[in-house]
């Protein structure tokens, strides 16, 4: 009875060492990634010219690390025509590397007239919006080719086409819509939708590369165009694909 109730007290000090290990270990995770969100969002605060703050950055809006990212980028490849799916932060963000350039457009799509008048009210609240062409659209059922089931509950939908009337030559393509919940795979078409429109050097963003859906979609690019995926560990995940 001893020798059971020792060993019963070793297993359980050892279960309970290795539950502490792993609590430190993700402590110390959401300290570095916190500290990485917060040093991220003061070199951004330190490159926008805008007047108020940016929206909340939590939730379903793009991270700091990302936001930098993409006016660094935008402030050096300097793009004519860049597209996103899903307005908000990053809309303001983008925008404002244009009107630094003092070049370029962004054509912004939203489905949701809420969450686009938003957007739209913060751009003429900046003086953004000469820079920025917002086009809002209910989703509508998507016919081409998608790796959705075909007997998912959940066929796929995606933003009217005649949002995308007049786009050539998009430089930067940032996919951060529809909504997941959408249905599977739910920002797949970004890429066909676009592709004849695409300049030669193209780049494709899509935020919230850790979730497997948005994974897939971009190795699912790079086997279906001649496109390369590079993957890089921010907070949600980004995937940035190129030409070769």
């Amino acid at each position: 009875m001893a020798d059971d109730a020792a060993a019963l007290e070793k297993k359980l000090a050892e279960h309970i060492k290795k539950g502490a290990d792993r609590l430190s270990r993700e402590l110390k995770q959401v300290q570095q990634n916190t500290y990485t969100q917060l040093e991220a969002l003061s070199w951004l605060q330190g490159r926008l010219s805008l007047r108020a703050q940016l929206p909340p950055l939590r939730g379903w809006a793009a991270s700091p690390d990302v936001l930098l990212r993409l006016h660094s980028h935008i402030m050096a490849a300097k793009p004519a025509v860049v597209v996103e799916f899903g307005s908000g932060a990053s809309t303001l963000v983008m925008a404002d590397a244009l009107r630094q350039n003092g070049f370029g457009q962004l054509i912004s799509i939203d489905h949701s007239g809420y969450y686009g008048e938003q957007t739209r009210a913060t751009l003429d609240a900046e003086h953004l919006t000469s820079w920025v062409d917002l086009r809002i659209g209910a989703l509508q059922p998507w016919e081409g080719e998608h790796p959705c089931p075909e007997d998912s509950d959940k066929p796929p939908y995606w933003y009217p086409a005649g949002l995308l009337d007049g786009i050539e030559g998009v430089a930067l393509i940032v996919v951060d819509g529809p909504p997941g919940a959408t249905c599977p795979f739910s920002r797949y078409p970004a890429v066909p939708a676009l592709y004849d429109r695409m300049a030669p050097a193209v780049q494709v963003w899509m935020d919230d590369a850790k979730r497997k859906d948005e994974k897939t979609i971009c190795e699912h690019w790079a086997q279906h165009y001649p496109l390369e995926v590079t993957f890089l560990p921010l907070e949600k995940g980004l995937g940035i694909l190129k030409r070769p």
